[in-house]
């Protein structure tokens, strides 16, 4: 299942308070990612990041946190193969490059949208991002810079927004 997190570059702090999102979030005055993707590119910097779950994690956030049940799967439908790990052969195949695009359902880009202006409004120096790390998306992450929230949007709803990507954000 994805992890989506939102990064506030700089900041302090958001205030965020859980009754106001449908989606389930953690907010954390350390960017440090739940997945290793974007890990250590994140812990060279300072601020607060985001995690974004599904809806029923709102009331437990201390086991498995991921936001599958935000995306809308019939975007890009894909039969995804498990594959067999075997530790011993490091060139097992983990599953990566089977899917690479996604949308959200439309439920929840109200509490996206609002998550990522807080971001960009909290950090002192008007950099946010928005990044996802999928098992089965891309083998290697990348960084895209996107330039604003409506370019953002305008990316997820007419093209869709690519898996295991940052996206960097800034200003408002």
């Amino acid at each position: 299942m994805p992890t989506i997190e939102i990064a506030s570059f700089n900041s302090t702090g958001l205030g965020l308070d859980q009754m106001d999102y449908d989606v389930a979030i953690i907010e954390e005055n350390k960017l440090e990612s739940h997945r290793g993707l974007f890990y250590d590119l994140l812990r060279q910097h300072n601020g607060v990041i985001i995690h974004i779950g599904n809806p029923d994690y709102k009331d437990d956030k201390e086991g498995g946190y991921f936001a599958g049940a935000l995306i809308d799967w019939d975007f890009e439908p894909t039969e995804i193969f498990f594959p067999e790990f075997d530790e011993n052969d490091p060139t097992d195949n983990r599953g990566a490059n089977q899917q690479f695009r996604f949308k959200f359902l439309d439920q929840y880009k109200k509490d996206i949208d609002k998550l990522l202006k807080i971001a960009l409004d909290n950090s002192p120096m008007k950099k946010a991002c928005f990044l996802t790390d999928y098992q089965f998306g891309p083998e290697y992450g990348k960084t895209e810079i996107i330039f604003t929230i409506s370019d953002f949007w305008a990316e997820h709803d007419n093209n869709g927004l690519n898996l295991n990507t940052m996206y960097e954000m800034y200003g408002r």
